[in-house]
């Protein structure tokens, strides 16, 4: 659909069609939206940059649309403010995922909040009715090892936030791979 709009605004500025085309071909994405990081063990791994409620139901509606199996995130909040101020946002946002592993929350230079933590995200997250299986991680490593032990042939590992979680997919693949 983005492709689609970009087209349309360009022929209203009446760009040349070889060069829409020429654009088009050459275009190879945006960095950390849905990139598809590899596959292994018949796993698929996606590393997404979304930090925000809206965001991240978007990115797990995409996943939902693109795997029959089950969808794994890995999820590192950021910034302890965006944690405390959207909590209950965030406890729905996990809808479409079926397990969700909760790292410590990214800080981006803000000083801790009182009350505001990964555990208790994961325990909102958890506590909705439909909502997936979430469980905080405190240390990346034993996230990988959760998300390989969860997964299976035919399911997506996903990691997601804007903070060092992308630094995962590589490990996670590894993991994956060595099984």
């Amino acid at each position: 659909m983005n492709a689609t709009a970009a087209v349309a605004i360009a022929q209203q500025l009446e760009v040349a069609p070889e060069k829409i085309a020429d654009g088009l071909k050459h275009f190879r994405g945006v960095d950390r939206r849905f990139q598809q990081r590899g596959q292994a063990r018949g796993v698929a791994v996606v590393d997404d940059y979304g930090h925000h409620p809206t965001e991240i139901r978007a990115t797990l509606a995409a996943a939902r649309a693109c795997t029959q199996g089950r969808i794994h995130v890995v999820f590192q909040p950021h910034r302890y403010t965006r944690t405390s101020d959207l909590l209950d946002e965030f406890g729905g946002a996990f809808a479409d995922a079926d397990t969700v592993i909760v790292l410590p929350i990214y800080a981006a230079s803000e000083e801790p909040i009182p009350g505001v933590t990964a555990e208790r995200l994961a325990e909102r997250i958890q506590a909705e009715k439909s909502g997936p299986r979430a469980e905080f991680c405190p240390v990346f490593s034993d996230a990988v090892n959760t998300a390989v032990a969860h997964a299976r042939e035919g399911d997506m590992i996903l990691t997601l936030g804007a903070g060092s979680v992308s630094q995962l997919a590589p490990q996670i693949l590894a993991a994956l791979a060595a099984e």
